[in-house]
């Protein structure tokens, strides 16, 4: 297995678990003693997917199993292409030849992890203990008018460059600019690819992929990232990330679990009104069609702006350069972002809020004004952080989310040896 282009901005390791929890696989207790063996090899697994690498000593303390039982199942597992001897660490304190250690074998399988914005996606596939394999961004309009097809294309292309089996595919995360019935993963109401509306985008996906399929909104994926160990927050109790970029979104993550809401609704904010229209010439009067980029390059011709100013990022330099219309565009989004911000922390309390999406490549810019807000009014509790993950926290989510069904596809593996 080969290590093929990684984009800069992905995490090239991931952790282990999207739960971040107890690495016991759920369901093993309920286990008939016929399916014991089984069972404890995947018990085994867990360990060795959450701690890297470990004797078999420690596996038989962290697994309650006898060392002679842990000793024939890891030999199992070895022969089976699952587990294979690691470097042991030096100990210098020890006598003797030092222990073998063992870990999982990442290449046995792998997860797919796709963005699908409104714009662009960004596609990755990561090997099971984390490492990210290879990584590439398209436009969404190549694969929009057939999202099915043109996801699954995708995925088995990416999957043969980098000489992977057809049947070591274990899971894949799907992100999307859609909101997405948590029960049947039918796509409702995506702000600007209508056609997806109604597609049950997780059964088609896991019917033809023929492996355990996770689709959510990206918002909701994009916070689950940040609380990771890769995220801006890494093991914060709740985060809220505002997702703000050709679209605007809202992510909250609980206990490392993203909030979806009883219909896959939870933070749809686009619609939600502004709250400074009077005396400003807009081009709406929503956040969906104001605080998005292009909402702002619109406000910034409206002021009378003459660069050539086409995104964020676009805005943000002529904002730095001294561009009189930028400047107040850039100051009219950082206030807005910041009434935003207080509206969420009085709604949902969380420990941490992040700005993310393409806006957040601006934060400087955007800092200075939302701190003179801060500072001359008690209108904002604190000020959100930048996303460390910036545009790649869905796809880093989506990763997450695939690699939390590792543990049931490796039982299912097991099952049938």
């Amino acid at each position: 297995m080969k290590m093929l282009r990684l984009h800069p901005g992905l995490p090239s390791s991931l952790p282990g678990s999207a739960a971040g929890g107890s690495s016991r696989p759920a369901g093993l207790e309920s286990h008939v003693p016929s399916d014991m063996r089984v069972a404890n090899m995947v018990r085994l697994l867990a360990e060795l997917r959450a701690h890297g690498s470990l004797p078999r000593s420690d596996l038989a303390r962290l697994t309650g199993l006898a060392v002679p039982t842990v000793h024939r199942l890891v030999s199992e597992l070895g022969t089976l292409g699952f587990v294979s001897e690691a470097a042991p660490v030096a100990d210098e304190s020890r006598v003797g030849r030092p222990p073998a250690v063992f870990r999982l074998r990442g290449e046995s399988g792998v997860v797919g992890g796709l963005d699908v914005g409104n714009e662009s996606t960004r596609l990755a596939l990561a090997s099971l203990d984390g490492r990210v394999l290879i990584s590439r961004t398209m436009p969404t309009s190549s694969i929009a008018e057939s999202l099915v097809d043109g996801i699954i294309t995708q995925i088995l292309g990416m999957a043969h460059e980098a000489s992977l089996r057809p049947d070591s595919l274990a899971a894949v995360g799907v992100g999307i600019a859609s909101a997405v019935d948590p029960q049947t993963g039918v796509l409702h109401r995506p702000p600007r690819h209508l056609n997806w509306h109604g597609i049950p985008l997780a059964g088609e996906l896991r019917k033809r992929l023929g492996c355990e399929v996770v689709v959510d909104q990206d918002d909701h994926l994009a916070a689950l990232a940040e609380c990771s160990s890769v995220g801006t927050v890494p093991g914060v109790g709740s985060v809220v990330v505002l997702e703000i970029g050709k679209g605007i979104g809202v992510g909250m993550a609980v206990d490392s679990r993203s909030l979806t809401g009883g219909r896959g609704r939870f933070g749809r904010i686009a619609e939600w009104p502004v709250s400074q229209s009077e005396g400003v010439r807009l081009p709406g009067r929503t956040l969906g069609e104001c605080l998005v980029t292009d909402g702002l390059v619109a406000q910034y011709a409206i002021r009378g702006g003459k660069s050539a100013v086409q995104d964020g990022l676009g805005l943000f330099a002529a904002a730095s350069d001294g561009d009189a219309a930028a400047r107040a565009v850039v100051a009219w989004a950082a206030w807005e972002i910041a009434d935003v911000v207080q509206r969420l922390q009085a709604m949902c309390d969380p420990e941490a809020v992040v700005l993310g999406g393409g806006l957040a490549g601006g934060y400087e810019v955007l800092q200075r004004e939302m701190t003179h807000r801060a500072g001359s009014a008690d209108q904002i509790g604190a000020l959100p952080l930048p996303s460390v993950l910036g545009d790649f926290a869905p796809l880093t989510g989506a990763l997450l989310a695939a690699q939390d069904s590792v543990l049931p596809w490796l039982l299912t593996q097991l099952a049938h040896t």
